[in-house]
């Protein structure tokens, strides 16, 4: 439970810290950039401090990673899409629903089901989500997608729920021993694609751009690493739902304290039924 923990607080972070860069810095690939570079580096040393031996890996670990990273990738410029043609209050919401997707997966695949109280913590916990996805004050005209773009949305979402899935198809297909190197060749081939990208774009990037994306990467190692060793400790659906489910609860907090952003009526219904979901979720079978 420890690691599942830590890996929600790095991911809160994260999820502040892109928040705290998005206004600073419109140059999103050199963002990015960064943040993978900061991963890999971040990544080697671990790999190395664990010492590795990289002739051991099974190859299916490399080309998981390679996947994953893709995944990533694809997963931001999907976003990227469907802000222009959806909207950004739509696409963005409609990014959470992607959690759900690892969650009913390893239902299915790996045949990690909940208990009772556990099944009605993840329904509470799909309800909140989907209150949280709609858009404060409705959609407005600008962010209402046309009917010939809403497809858009459906590759957004399972791009990104199958991202966060092939952590899970590591811990049930490969050695634990071999966790760095997952982790280094998803992160390695995220930089790779995006230093392609940002050199098409011909982007110089700003100090801004450097320094946030450091503090991302190394907000996306750990919360990567840690839900990896907590998904070796814990059912999937316990994993996914809590860091889910704990990351809206911090992100949330602390634009209420720190940003003294107010929550409408409907903000305070869904972080309640979070904690009910929580509570749900980890009670005793």
């Amino acid at each position: 439970m420890l690691f599942l923990i830590l890996a929600t607080l790095a991911s809160a972070g994260n999820a502040l810290t892109m928040k705290f860069a998005g206004s600073r810095s419109d140059n999103n690939w050199a963002l990015l950039l960064f943040n993978y570079l900061a991963a890999t580096v971040l990544s080697a040393l671990s790999a190395v401090r664990s010492g590795l031996a990289v002739a051991e890996v099974a190859p299916r670990v490399w080309w998981l990673g390679l996947v994953t990273g893709a995944l990533f990738i694809t997963t931001f410029a999907l976003l990227q899409l469907n802000v222009r043609v959806n909207g950004a209050t739509v696409s963005s919401s409609l990014t959470r629903m992607g959690a759900v997707i690892p969650i009913v997966l390893s239902i299915v695949l790996f045949g990690e089901y909940p208990t009772l109280a556990g099944a009605g913590g993840i329904a509470v916990a799909i309800a909140a989500t989907v209150l949280l996805s709609i858009p404060k004050g409705g959609v407005s005209q600008t962010d209402a997608p046309a009917p010939s773009a809403r497809r858009l949305l459906i590759p957004m979402v399972l791009a990104g729920g199958l991202a966060d899935t092939m952590s899970k198809i590591f811990e049930a297909n490969c050695d634990p021993a071999h966790e760095e190197a997952f982790i280094l060749m998803t992160f390695a081939t995220a930089f790779v694609i995006c230093l392609v990208m940002l050199l098409r774009a011909h982007e110089q990037p700003a100090p801004v751009d450097i320094a946030c994306g450091v503090m991302l990467g190394t907000f996306n190692f750990f919360s990567t690493d840690l839900m990896l060793r907590a998904l070796m400790e814990l059912p999937a659906y316990l994993v996914y739902t809590g860091f889910s489910m704990g990351v809206v609860l911090l992100t949330y907090a602390a634009n209420a304290l720190v940003m003294h952003e107010k929550l409408s009526k409907r903000d305070n219904v869904a972080i309640a039924l979070v904690i009910i979901a929580l509570a749900l979720i980890n009670l005793p079978g």
